[in-house]
């Protein structure tokens, strides 16, 4: 696995609690953790009852922190469950319901075992054991029935010793799974548990706090099978061999941050690519000045001493027996550019080294960041160019000569596919693919830096600090389409569940020199982003034409149906339960839009879709209808949108066309005499949304840059701001008294628009 999947991965999958043993096996090893390795301390009494075969534990100070955690769906670890079986949320949301919650100050721990897919279990301390179960115990187990689950009430003075935690304790176990109840009870008659897995206790050793997290790298396999897509599940086997187990601190879970905060505790002598880092003097991080708002993942490596920097990480290549092949890469490198890699890095005096990815219009782009020290770095890249003088120099994109560099000194994090163009901005050399560097010579990259957006969000710079090591960033709400990727369909679709209504939620993962020792700091944010500087450059130009399916109404059945354009361009019709009803063979794509009319005013209804510059008409039969194709003069980009204003059945439908204008027509393919149009200087992105005010009907356009309202028949728009006084593209447009709307615009207040 290259490292730079392991710091991808790393950066992703925090998300889960499985990313945080990722974040910490692959940033440091070797590094043990003072104090007793000893689990003689009463938060970990619950843990003697977990199977051994556990790929996490968590360990709450009561059950009602637990429920309150996990059974809210948008909470930002509800995927750790919500992504299982349903029985189990199912049974969480019950007892978050309940007007007594049974056992809700009792000590609680979770765990997940994996058999094909996710299997929760839970132990809760039932209290002093006794002839009868406790009321508590009685209560719980007859919820969790309800709910399909498995449970048992263990009387631990029965099955344990006496010098035992849990002796005289009785316990509830709760699980999805009547094997893992089994389990649990026998591992407990055993006196085996989890507690007694290598490595365990060196990793409790080194957290504080009640509420506890501990990963089983070792059995990252499973994780990996769960959360992730079958591109990425391969990268499981390096992290099995890297540490047993990994604790952390939960100092912050609620449903708009979470801070996770640890220290590493793995056996002696595992190298891994992180330790680089651990005999290494941290450095000032400053990369998230240079990151555009919308990047999606980016990573940091400050450096404090490149060269020191570049001997540590080839030491940690010569354990990998890989020593000859970088060497061999890097004489190639530097005969093809006329320098050594090593001398190129000592002359620009590197002093940090970061990677991003981001949009481009539709494509995802990566850049390589360099922040040099050296003030003659633009006259070295460009061969000693007299010409250049750096106090006029303005951005432009240059080939570039040492694609490659990067990644054959400091890792192949810093590897990417297309490293053919750079620019050079306030000192920083950045360096990808023209696409990628336009974005920075264009200026759209830093129209609105990361920090700036995070500030505008009301968040610290996660990505900016001192005595830093490294630092990540991953944007879950920047793109679903990635997030999909690169995680299971199961974990991808709670993952978009527990973000629903969220604007912005970054995962960052940092690590910093603490009295000489690592410490890795975990954070997930969510909130909803009011407040931002308002775009100039337009960046999301495309506009989402799909194929269906689309809800219609067979006015035959009564029922609703789906339609859809298959790939071959085959229209076709469904029963919602899937079952087809028929398919009729077309030759172009349709556009984005299906809805039903009842053209003939008979009570039968026909789907009304467009392709090209024609609308169509075909019956809840598959038949083409007549008069229809109608020519509308123009290729129709999106719709039609369907719309019968007097309730009198004669329908006019609104389009967006190619050339970035909305037009209205009736179905006989012409524009009422009144209409003026709809057009913007930036792309349109959809098709107008229409809204009451004051009796009359305006016209609500989202365009790239801005929302606009426009007058019923079109014409010039009625709210077009400059500057932070825009309506921002995502703002609800609330009616008020008389003719006028609210709206939030780019400044982060609620304005009033007069229309």
């Amino acid at each position: 696995m290259s490292k730079k999947n392991i710091l991808i991965c790393i950066s992703v999958i925090v998300i889960l609690l499985a990313g945080v043993a990722i974040a910490v096996s692959s940033l440091y090893s070797g590094v043990g953790a003072d104090g007793k390795d000893s689990l003689d301390d009463s938060r970990y009494d619950l843990f003697h009852a977990v199977p051994s075969d556990a790929v996490a534990v968590l360990g709450f100070s009561d059950l009602e922190e637990m429920v309150g955690m996990l059974s809210r769906e948008r909470h930002p670890l509800a995927p750790f469950v919500m992504s299982g079986p349903e029985a189990f949320p199912d049974f969480l949301s019950m007892l978050s319901s309940s007007d007594r919650m049974p056992g809700a100050k009792s000590r609680t721990a979770l765990s997940l075992h994996y058999n094909g897919a996710f299997m929760p279990l839970l132990v809760i301390d039932a209290g002093k054991s006794g002839e009868e179960m406790p009321e508590n115990a009685s209560a719980l187990m007859a919820m969790a029935a309800d709910a399909g689950l498995y449970a048992d009430y263990v009387d631990c003075s029965a099955i344990v010793s006496r010098d035992s935690g849990l002796y005289r304790r009785g316990i509830v176990l709760v699980s999805t799974s009547d094997m893992t109840v089994k389990s649990a009870r026998r591992h407990l008659s055993r006196n085996i548990s989890v507690a007694d897995s290598d490595g365990f206790a060196e990793a409790a050793s080194a957290v504080d706090g009640q509420t506890l997290l501990f990963v089983s790298a070792g059995g990252m396999d499973k994780i990996f099978q769960s959360v992730f897509s079958g591109k990425y599940r391969k990268y499981s086997g390096f992290f099995s061999d890297v540490a047993d187990w990994v604790a952390f601190s939960v100092y912050s879970a609620d449903g708009s941050h979470v801070y996770l905060k640890g220290v590493p505790s793995f056996l002696d002598g595992v190298e891994d690519f992180m330790t680089v880092f651990s005999s290494l003097p941290a450095s000032d991080c400053r990369v998230s000045r240079m990151l555009p708002s919308y990047a999606l993942f980016a990573a940091s490596v400050p450096m404090g001493d490149c060269s020191a920097y570049i001997d540590a990480h080839d030491r940690f290549v010569d354990t990998r027996s890989s020593a000859a092949r970088l060497e061999s890469k890097r004489r190639a490198l530097g005969k093809a550019a006329g320098m050594a890699p090593e001398d190129w890095a000592s002359r620009l005096s590197i002093q940090e080294a970061a990677v991003v990815s981001f949009y481009a219009g539709s494509a995802i782009e990566q850049a390589v960041l360099l922040r040099a020290g050296a003030k003659d770095a633009l006259s070295m890249l460009l061969d000693g160019e007299d010409a250049v003088n750096m106090k006029n120099y303005r951005p432009q994109i240059h080939p570039y000569a040492y694609s490659g560099f990067a990644a054959s000194l400091f890792g192949t994090l810093f590897s990417i596919k297309d490293e053919s163009f750079f620019t050079y901005i306030d000192g920083w050399i950045i360096s990808g693919s023209e696409a990628a560097v336009n974005e920075y010579v264009s200026g759209r990259a830093l129209e609105n830096t990361l920090m700036e957006y995070m500030s505008d969000a009301g968040l610290p710079d996660r990505m900016s600090g001192k005595e830093m090591s490294f630092a990540s960033y991953f944007s879950v709400t920047e793109s679903a389409d990635a997030a999909g990727a690169i995680f299971s369909k199961d974990f991808a679709a709670s993952l978009s569940a527990s973000a629903e209504g969220i604007t912005y939620e970054p995962v960052t993962l940092s690590v910093s020199m603490v009295k000489s020792m690592p410490e890795i700091s975990v954070e997930i944010d969510r909130v909803s982003v009011r407040k931002s500087k308002p775009p100039v450059f337009e960046r999301d130009t495309l506009v989402e034409v799909s194929k269906g399916p689309f809800r219609v109404k067979n006015s035959g059945t009564g029922r609703m149906n789906l339609f859809y354009q298959q790939d071959n361009l085959y229209l076709c019709l469904q029963e919602e339960s899937g079952k087809g009803i028929w398919g009729a063979p077309f030759s172009a794509p349709i556009c984005g839009r299906a809805g039903t009319v009842d053209y003939f005013a008979n009570g039968k209804l026909q789907i009304l879709f467009a392709s090209g510059s024609k609308l169509y008409l075909i019956d809840r039969l598959g038949r083409f209808v007549s008069p229809f194709p109608v020519d509308l003069g123009k290729e129709i980009l999106l719709g039609p949108d369907i719309y019968d204003f007097n309730g009198a059945r004669r329908y006019n439908v609104m389009v967006l066309h190619t050339d970035n204008t909305i037009d209205m027509y009736n179905l006989q393919g012409r524009k009422p005499q009144q209409w003026k149009g709809i057009t913007a200087r930036e792309t349109i992105k959809g098709l107008p949304e229409p809204v009451k005010v004051g009796g009359k009907t305006f016209w609500v356009v989202r365009t790239s840059l801005q929302t606009l309202i426009f007058p019923f028949y079109g014409g010039e728009p009625l709210t077009a701001g400059t500057g932070d006084r825009m309506i921002r593209t995502d703002s609800k447009i609330v009616p008020g008294q008389g003719n006028t709307v609210t709206a939030v615009c780019y400044d982060g207040k609620e304005h009033q628009f007069k229309l």
